[in-house]
């Protein structure tokens, strides 16, 4: 009998609860930030730790835990350090998707769903008629999430682009393009690069591993596989031009004259281009990226009422009218992989 009354005594005890300040608590988790490595290789946690906090090198510090199957928990001990991180995604540690994401009030640093980062997206030599920003939130929310719009339009050389920050989906593949149906007379073909893009597949699309270890290959024969993604969905990393000191001479005396850099042929503008011969050149005809998806042949339409019609007057002033129906193709392309900040 007293050994039961004993353990009502202790049941009760372990009953009341301890209380904590929920602000306090709540303050110091949001300099929080739960990551995990995309990849099934082994990830070495000592490289990972310093790596990182080198890249980052934190003003006020850093402290990293390995929480298991390759998921680790990032203590910052200042904002502008962790805003910093955030705003820099995505990272990489050997060439290994980092997906980071603040840890929410109450929630199990390891059990929290780690499936989307943010990326950048550029869509070049749009017609200035169609560089808006309603289009490029249907844009961002076919891509994967709309995010943000970078409202600077840069120049680079002849070439202007659209440059929205979109929310992926690491396990969906990466999109391709879009079709876009400007009133009833002219189609486009919107093409998405995705800045500082590391490994993914050619096969699948999918982000996290290369071609040679896609799961496909275990379903589809060798002879079978097509590869519909290639590394046109990459930006490539600009290079500076080096000029060089008027005082240096070749072996014999004479001036030295530096190589200069050729221009990529086929840098048009091809949203000019017209017929089914230009768009085979352009990558549109037959062949591996013709095997698109589905939704990516859904149109996206233009803005309704006046705002619609204004722009398709813009462009027959720009591109001059055509009899008969029009189909054009945009290339959308990536700015320079930015670097990593540091």
């Amino acid at each position: 009998m007293e050994d039961d009354l004993a353990n009502l005594r202790l049941v009760d005890e372990e009953e009341e609860a301890i209380q904590e300040d929920a602000a306090a608590v709540e303050s110091i988790s949001q300099f929080f930030l739960v990551g995990r490595c995309l990849t099934d290789s082994v990830v070495h946690f000592p490289s990972l730790r310093n790596t990182m906090a080198d890249i980052w090198h934190p003003i006020g510090g850093i402290y990293i835990t390995d929480l298991g199957e390759k998921r680790y928990l990032f203590q910052f001990f200042h904002e502008v350090d962790i805003a910093r991180v955030l705003a820099g995604t995505p990272w990489f540690f050997n060439n290994h998707l980092l997906i980071l994401k603040r840890i929410p009030y109450g929630q199990n640093p390891a059990t929290l769903e780690l499936n989307s980062i943010e990326f950048w997206v550029q869509v070049h030599e749009l017609p200035p008629g169609l560089m808006s920003k309603p289009l490029a939130k249907q844009l961002g929310n076919f891509c994967g999430g709309f995010i943000g719009y970078d409202s600077a339009i840069p120049v680079l050389g002849s070439k202007r682009y659209m440059r929205i920050r979109v929310c992926l989906d690491v396990a969906a593949p990466l999109k391709r393009k879009n079709k876009i149906q400007v009133g009833k007379a002219m189609t486009a073909y919107a093409c998405f690069k995705y800045e500082k893009l590391s490994l993914f597949c050619f096969i699948c699309g999918k982000l996290g591993h290369g071609e040679s270890f896609c799961p496909l290959r275990l379903r589809i024969e060798p002879s079978k596989i097509v590869f519909g993604w290639d590394l046109s969905l990459s930006t490539v990393v600009g290079r500076r031009t080096l000029e060089v000191s008027k005082w240096l001479r070749e072996a014999d005396g004479s001036q030295y004259f530096a190589e200069k850099l050729q221009k990529v042929a086929g840098e048009q503008h091809n949203w000019c281009k017209w017929g089914e011969e230009d768009l085979a050149i352009n990558g549109f005809g037959k062949g591996p990226m013709d095997m698109v998806l589905e939704e990516e042949n859904d149109a996206v339409a233009m803005v309704e009422g006046k705002k619609r019609q204004r722009v398709v007057e813009e462009l027959d002033d720009f591109l001059g009218s055509k009899e008969g129906s029009r189909s054009m193709y945009l290339s959308a392309s990536s700015s320079d992989q930015s670097s990593r900040d540091q």
